[in-house]
């Protein structure tokens, strides 16, 4: 169903958090932690983001390490930090069930970010109501905003804020408690919970993984199928595929996805139906993109706001001739940033 900007997807994340966030057990010859001295005072800004660098924390949505964000954050002074409690993915809930397991953690932890960065409002980002009033029963002083359930919800619920001249800035839901962890017990980031799906594992879990694990470890302890054909990270709709499973495990493996069958996707002509532009939370037209890109020389005038994508795919989901109008888009904004007509197929 599409509805104007975004997109509505099928969602499966029920399966996933049924049972609570599983520990994938540690090799005993592996590394132990060395602890960070513990942080003991009044704490301020430089404080905090000197415990976010010793700990190396990195936030799982964009990869990002959290001093640098901070740092940036300081620089630019939002009005607002939000945590990404949310997951736009039909098959990912890391961020879901990290929020129902460390409500006040995340809570602790978006303060601290708050503080570092002189944040006037600090609030929880959440799905749904029915999520919100979840969240509520654990801590009633839970500050809660919600995203909606619309692809991709980041890049909406940021528009909306910045319509109601709120400039906002996320910090996911992982990285604000591993926050709190550094500063109070002088935990480094160690693990990231990574959400586990797809027909291709027999358990579809929540599983918290020491980062640097290989994949295949953390697949196995799920259940993985001798007939998988198919591993996807980071997500349904904008993930890659994995040709080694022996890839390790970063702090931005948020979802991983073994399907028995690779899905076979075929591409037909575009009616004009604009539900591509009707998707596109950055107010680009991506099917005139994409005829404009099929001419021997585009014309770079008419390949408007391309430099806007943000590289979601809502608008690929979207159109129902299999287009890869994302790909159409990425080569046009390539295009008009170099100024002139290139060959770059």
């Amino acid at each position: 169903m599409i509805l104007r900007h975004g997109i509505k997807l099928d969602q499966q994340k029920a399966a996933s958090l049924r049972h609570k966030i599983q520990d994938l057990p540690t090799a005993e010859n592996q590394k132990k932690t060395e602890w960070l001295p513990l942080r003991k005072g009044e704490l301020n800004s430089n404080a905090i983001i000197a415990a976010a660098q010793a700990a190396g924390i990195v936030d799982e949505f964009d990869g990002v390490p959290l001093f640098r964000k901070l740092k940036k954050l300081r620089r630019l002074k939002p009005d607002m930090i939000v945590a990404c409690c949310f997951d736009e993915d039909p098959c990912t809930t890391s961020a879901m069930a990290t929020l129902r397991e460390n409500t006040n953690a995340i809570i602790a932890g978006l303060v601290l970010a708050g503080k570092a960065c002189g944040a006037k409002e600090n609030k929880i980002a959440v799905a749904t109501k029915h999520e919100a009033k979840m969240i509520q029963k654990i801590n009633p002083q839970a500050d809660l905003i919600l995203a909606g359930e619309m692809y991709p919800a980041r890049a909406l619920l940021k528009r909306k804020l910045f319509a109601n001249r709120k400039n906002a800035a996320y910090i996911g839901a992982q990285a604000c408690a591993a926050l709190l962890a550094a500063i109070d017990d002088g935990e480094p980031q160690t693990s990231t919970v990574v959400t586990v799906a797809g027909d291709g594992v027999e358990h579809w879990r929540n599983v918290r993984a020491r980062i640097g694990t290989p994949l295949k470890e953390l697949l196995e302890f799920c259940g993985l199928s001798e007939k998988t054909s198919l591993v996807v990270t980071g997500s349904s709709i904008t993930g890659r595929a994995v040709t080694d499973l022996n890839e390790p495990i970063a702090a931005t493996t948020r979802c991983v996805i073994a399907l028995k069958k690779a899905p076979n996707y075929k591409e037909y002509p575009c009616i004009g139906c604009q539900r591509c532009a009707r998707a596109c939370p950055r107010g680009i037209v991506p099917w005139k993109i994409q005829q404009e890109m099929q001419n021997a020389k585009p014309n770079l005038v008419r390949l408007t706001n391309v430099q806007k994508c943000i590289r979601c795919a809502a608008c690929t989901v979207a159109c129902p001739s299999g287009i890869d109008l994302t790909g159409a888009v990425r080569k046009a904004a390539q295009l008009k940033k170099s100024g002139d007509f290139i060959d770059i197929t």
